[in-house]
């Protein structure tokens, strides 16, 4: 007799249509309803999510202005490019090392504090609140009539972008479906380099202080976008607000009825009270903890429990060797490198280049990494920076003299018969490769990796970490350069990102097309080697055999279903 196949997703009986059992003549036979088409199409399903995703990249825009401008800052004040007639604000290397860095180790607190106020105000308040440091530091800026104004501007700037990284990446990564996560989280690697784009665009036409006053205007336009998109329905499930949560994800998923979104709703009540559970209740599979809400002591404990060390790990050491792979370091000197390289383009053009290809690469980055996955898209991005870096050192090491330092005005520098070319080459494709791996995938798998009971104060602890590496890798760089000179940080940097190579290729998993649920199953078997980094589809359709001489059985033993899922 002849068998038919039909899906079901776990435990339900069908996933396109409701399956049936008929018997006639004594024979049983499988027969599949169809369900009514969905209420929402594709596209009008995505836009809501595009919406809302938009919003939150009006603050990446205000990230990458913020990070940028001490690039178009320090060379006018060091009076080594652009410094207006009217300016009488100075800095000596050391001032300039301190204003290139001082906002990265204040972002840290700034993420500590957002990590800390972001479960009881909520992702939408958090993402209002976190424009006021801004517009202030920027009109501070503007009319700063000291160094210690301009430093106190440059920590509100920090402790901003610190405090709003908690709520970018956990709102993106609730809000939007699997299959479009990674683009969508990806945008935001698009929205930073836009706002670098923009600065340094803006250095090389007007002043720096035309350019702060120009910023000010984007967290204004922040905290009005950010007013007409919705509060994640994670969050309003975590608060018993159920109504407002079944609200949300009626408005991100197309503006559908509650019908149309309930099976997706269910999913989420199940998933936030595994989440609400405490961890002896998840173990024993207890549906009904009557324990205690966990003190602030018990979730620093719980942060350091396995299934959140492994991410954490994994996350914070690539967030590292990206640092030290060669970009971080040197953009708040980016200008006064092009010079001494002598790249056969003005500085500050060469600078907005780079802007311009960090755009470009984020955008390839956007379009392919539902395609390609964030494994080989870091692993591309990791060998081609530490291939430019060394061949950037072993370019310096053949053609400047020992001791060649970006810090000293030099009047005629050596273009060794046109090789210079090959220098603004390399340069530009250590931008574009930073920009479209580095970068972004450590940020994207934040929003992926942690568990929904600790995400926000885990983020928040890694953005914080990372920031602090930032820190050191852009105070530490005149530093080096002084003690190696130019070709040596940068061969420094070179091995760096080499070892940045071998970790990803060893240990990064690929979380692409897999749910949140999927990637904490992973993280939470400890029977798992560091090197097994095959993330299983807990929740692939199974199918079920229809036979009419034996029972149904459920499986994915079935030769049609195993060929359509290689």
């Amino acid at each position: 007799m002849g068998k038919s196949v039909y899906t079901i997703n776990a435990d339900s009986p069908s996933v396109n249509g409701t399956a049936t059992m008929e018997t006639k003549n004594g024979v049983t036979k499988a027969a599949v309803k169809d369900e009514p088409k969905p209420e929402a199409g594709k596209f009008r399903t995505v836009l809501p999510q595009i919406l809302a995703s938009t919003a939150k990249n009006f603050l990446l825009l205000d990230l990458g202005m913020a990070v940028a401008l001490p690039t178009i800052v320090i060379p006018a004040l060091r009076g080594l490019k652009n410094r207006a007639p009217d300016e009488f604000l100075h800095f000596t290397p050391v001032q300039a090392s301190w204003f290139g860095s001082v906002a990265y180790i204040c972002q840290p607190v700034g993420s500590i504090l957002s990590g800390i106020v972001l479960e009881p105000l909520g992702r939408k308040r958090s993402m209002i609140l976190v424009n006021i440091p801004h517009i202030i530091a920027w009109l501070m800026l503007y009319r700063a009539g000291s160094l210690e104004e301009m430093y106190i501007a440059a920590i509100l700037l920090g402790l901003g972008v610190g405090f709003m990284e908690a709520p970018i990446v956990t709102y993106v990564g609730e809000i939007c479906q699997p299959s479009i996560r990674g683009i969508l989280t990806s945008c935001a690697g698009v929205a930073v380099m836009l706002g670098f784009f923009v600065v340094f665009l803006l250095g090389t036409f007007t002043t720096w202080r035309i350019t702060a006053a120009i910023c000010v205007s984007v967290p204004l336009l922040t905290m009005i976008a950010i007013c007409f998109v919705p509060e994640t329905p994670m969050w309003l499930l975590s608060k018993n607000r159920n109504d407002d949560a079944r609200k949300s994800l009626q408005w991100l998923r197309g503006w559908v009825s509650p019908e149309a979104v309930e099976k997706e709703f269910q999913d989420m009540q199940r998933y936030n009270r595994t989440a609400a559970q405490c961890t002896p209740c998840q173990k024993t599979q207890n549906p009904k903890c009557e324990h205690p809400p966990p003190s602030e002591w018990m979730k620093l404990k719980e942060l350091m429990r396995k299934r959140n060390l492994r991410p954490f790990a994994l996350v914070m050491l690539l967030f590292v060797f990206g640092q030290l792979s060669g970009l971080t370091g040197m953009r708040p000197y980016l200008v006064q490198i092009f010079q001494a390289y002598g790249v056969p383009l003005d500085a500050n053009w060469a600078t907005v280049s780079t802007a311009l290809l960090g755009l470009a690469a984020n955008i390839v980055c956007m379009v392919s990494i539902k395609f390609v996955g964030k494994r080989r898209l870091a692993l591309f991005s990791f060998v081609l920076t530490s291939l430019s870096c060394l061949s950037l050192a072993v370019y310096a090491y053949n053609v400047f003299p020992p001791g060649w330092s970006s810090s000293d005005a030099h009047t005629s520098v050596n273009t060794a018969n046109g090789l210079n070319y090959l220098a603004m080459f390399l340069f530009f494709t250590l931008a574009f490769a930073t920009s479209v791996g580095v970068h972004p995938v450590p940020w994207i798998l934040l929003s992926e990796v942690f568990p929904f009971k600790n995400r926000s104060l885990a983020c928040a602890i890694t953005a914080a970490l990372n920031y602090t590496m930032t820190f050191v890798t852009t105070k530490t760089y005149f530093n080096l350069e002084s003690s190696f000179s130019l070709p040596g940080v940068i061969l420094f940097y070179g091995i760096c990102g080499s070892i940045g190579v071998l970790f990803v290729y060893f240990f990064l998993p690929e979380t692409e097309k897999r749910t949140l649920e999927d990637i904490e199953l992973y993280f939470s078997d400890n029977s798992r080697k560091l090197t097994d980094i095959h993330i299983e589809r807990y929740h692939k359709k199974k199918a079920v055999i229809v036979d009419p001489d034996s029972k149904p059985k459920q499986g994915i033993d079935n030769v049609a279903y195993s060929e359509c899922e290689k």
